[in-house]
């Protein structure tokens, strides 16, 4: 395969690499790009966005790693947007270097966290994302949620400490039902509803969407959550979404980054 470093952008300040398919892989009609996890280089934690991209180029995916502004090698552009609108316009800049450069129109995203978060953003700014992989991307607890969590900790010897976080929360406001969420970093997640109605718009448009949740979290912990979270939403049977026990959320032993390099592969296979 060939890697080939990029400068592209508005103001010529993004900076990424793109790696092309290995000779004789069939070509596939859909490039992937590979975002940011956070603030960390477009290498990816632990180098897993290099070992995707290298994967996908082995079954003959176009993929561009890239740096969004103000984070790794990429500067930050003249202009007035925000963050989160900048991000949008970063991955917009990046497909419209790949149409240009490699003629391919139809885009898959894949981002890990905030890199998810920003995938998600532009699929709903952009008709040119067919297919989404996010990882620990946005989730909601379920009745079964604490359910599980009570029943580790009793498993782990911990039943003076369950008790006593049970009846804490006993005494405690219930937070509102399917209101915004919000993990420890202070990522903010969108209210449940609204998050449900972008689900079913990109459905709606045919997006393909493969959703992994590590073992990291302590708010997604069962394989039937994802249903569990949006039962009665006709777009839950259109979505894989898959929990992933073994792999953390950055995926850092090497078994790991082998079962999350295989799920996303498997996937992408099947992309039309």
């Amino acid at each position: 395969m060939n890697e080939i470093p990029l400068v592209f952008g508005s103001d010529r300040h993004l900076v990424g690499t793109l790696t092309l398919p290995a000779p004789g892989a069939p070509a596939k009609p859909i490039a992937f790009v590979l975002l940011n996890a956070g603030v960390l280089h477009r290498v990816g934690p632990h180098r897993i966005n290099v070992k995707l991209a290298r994967h996908l180029a082995r079954m003959g995916f176009t993929c561009l790693r890239f740096d969004l502004s103000g984070q790794g090698d990429s500067r930050s552009p003249a202009g007035g947007l925000d963050f989160a609108q900048q991000n949008v316009a970063d991955v917009r800049m990046a497909m419209d270097h790949l149409a240009r450069t490699v003629n391919l129109h139809r885009f898959a995203v894949a981002g890990i966290c905030s890199g998810a978060d920003n995938g998600l953003a532009t699929a709903q700014a952009d008709p040119r994302v067919a297919a989404l992989c996010l990882i620990d991307g946005y989730h909601y607890a379920t009745p079964k949620t604490s359910q599980v969590q009570l029943q580790r900790r009793l498993q782990r010897g911990g039943l003076l400490q369950a008790v006593a976080r049970r009846l804490r929360s006993a005494f405690t406001a219930p937070r509102a039902s399917g209101g915004a969420e919000e993990i420890p970093n202070g990522r903010p997640f969108p209210e449940q509803a609204a998050h449900a109605q972008v689900m079913q718009s990109l459905v709606d448009r045919e997006v393909q969407m493969l959703l992994l949740f590590s073992g990291s979290l302590t708010q997604y912990n069962h394989p039937e959550q994802f249903n569990d979270s949006f039962a009665g939403h006709g777009f839950v049977d259109k979505v894989v979404a898959q929990y992933c026990p073994d792999i953390d959320h950055t995926a850092t032993p090497l078994g790991a980054q082998r079962d999350l390099l295989q799920r996303i592969g498997n996937w992408a296979d099947g992309l039309k």
